[in-house]
């Protein structure tokens, strides 16, 4: 079967011209997001993301890409590397292959309905990794496949914990960074992201029968319930400053005071001067007892730790690039827009290497991690179109032959 897939896609990238009869789509390219969609890649799904690492890895080869396949100590996890054979990359392509979607989840399967292609990662990311083959593969027809490495990770969903040091060390000194994100619905490239951490907050009280001793209690769940409330006042969203307490657990049965809770909060920032002064103030809360037991002289004792963590990509990361695909969309008849977004990425991870980076090159549709995700397929025609155009001028400077 590897076979088959690979013949297929290096017949598309010796392709000519299109027609007027040709697909939006090319079908060859259709049936290998077919293939890896169904395949389910759940972040925590060690077993698929290696299956659909061994369909995407014979079809990177056969374009002439050398694979290099980086085990994650003790994880079950590899990032994949690509390199052109010229070994001097000066556009980083990033992608990611794990998805949102457990394996258990009825959102499963593959669909084509003309005008859009569904299923589970379809946008985020699994068409963007087919468009990235896509756009080489047409690189290479024209003969200027040089000066390209691509990096797929498979943690990007829970942040890339594992693999966030291993991105930046392939990322280094490599001046540009397209990472296949899907696009925004409006087809708009990102021009900056927000920080993000996670921060789990875990109250500890006494427990004790509701009915029989209630006074020999201290009441975890009503101790986190107030902080929850004083901590989510924090959130100045004109300035992009969010905390949503996501993930609330707590409590064993209704007739025992509550022992111990915890709350999840996603935090979402611009500057990481907001950033500390929040901190700040969700500790301040925390080291206070909001449910105190006069009886026993004891309270509620709260501790936090930090689960996730993503720096702002801001503006100036960006603004150059985005100034460069601006010009390429301007020669292939494509409008063009950036704008700000409070999603994360691995263009975070990567901002703090200097790269400058544009996220969200990939195709775009809508309804991203629920069961209505789809890709618009004019959206892939034109993104193909762009990111051809883009790579060609910035792995082939003006003026330099291949």
């Amino acid at each position: 079967m590897k076979r088959l897939v690979s013949s297929g896609v290096l017949g598309l990238a010796l392709c000519g011209s299109a027609t007027a009869a040709t697909p939006v789509i090319d079908p060859g390219y259709v049936q290998l997001l077919q293939r890896i969609v169904e395949i389910n890649t759940e972040t925590r799904n060690v077993a698929g993301l290696a299956q659909a690492r061994d369909v995407l890895v014979p079809a990177f080869e056969v374009l002439g890409l050398s694979a290099t396949r980086q085990p994650l100590a003790d994880t079950g996890r590899e990032v994949l590397r690509f390199d052109t054979a010229d070994g001097a990359p000066r556009v980083l392509l990033v992608g990611h292959l794990d998805t949102v979607f457990p394996k258990s989840g009825g959102f499963q399967h593959f669909v084509d309905d003309g005008e859009r292609l569904a299923g589970p990662g379809v946008i985020d990311m699994k068409g963007g990794l087919v468009l990235m083959l896509n756009v080489l593969a047409q690189l290479k027809a024209a003969g200027r496949l040089q000066h390209v490495r691509v990096v797929i990770n498979d943690d990007e969903e829970i942040g890339s914990p594992h693999s966030k040091k291993t991105l930046q060390a392939l990322a280094k000194d490599i001046p540009y960074g397209l990472v296949f994100e899907p696009g925004l619905e409006d087809g708009a490239v990102v021009s900056s992201q927000s920080g993000v951490r996670w921060i789990k907050l875990t109250s500890t009280g006494k427990a004790a029968h509701a009915g029989l001793e209630p006074e020999n209690g201290i009441d975890a769940c009503l101790d986190l319930a107030r902080k929850i409330a004083r901590i989510s006042a924090l959130a100045q969203p004109a300035k992009g400053l969010t905390l949503n307490p996501g993930v609330i657990e707590g409590g064993t049965k209704p007739n025992v005071v509550c022992d111990k809770a915890s709350v999840t909060f996603d935090v979402r920032f611009r500057s990481i001067a907001d950033w500390d002064r929040t901190y700040a103030a969700v500790g301040a809360i925390a080291k206070q007892s909001d449910v105190y037991n006069d009886r026993l002289q004891l309270g509620t004792r709260t501790e936090i730790v930090q689960l996730a963590e993503l720096p702002p990509l801001p503006v100036e990361r960006t603004a150059a690039l985005a100034a460069l695909a601006e010009a390429s969309a301007r020669a292939v008849g494509q409008p063009f827009r950036a704008q700000a977004v409070g999603y994360g990425s691995d263009g975070n991870n990567l901002s703090e290497t200097g790269i400058q980076l544009l996220v969200g090159v990939g195709p775009y549709g809508g309804g991203m991690h629920s069961d209505k995700e789809h890709m618009l397929k004019t959206a892939y025609r034109d993104r193909l179109a762009l990111l051809t155009h883009l790579l060609q001028n910035l792995t082939h400077p003006e003026g330099e032959m291949p």
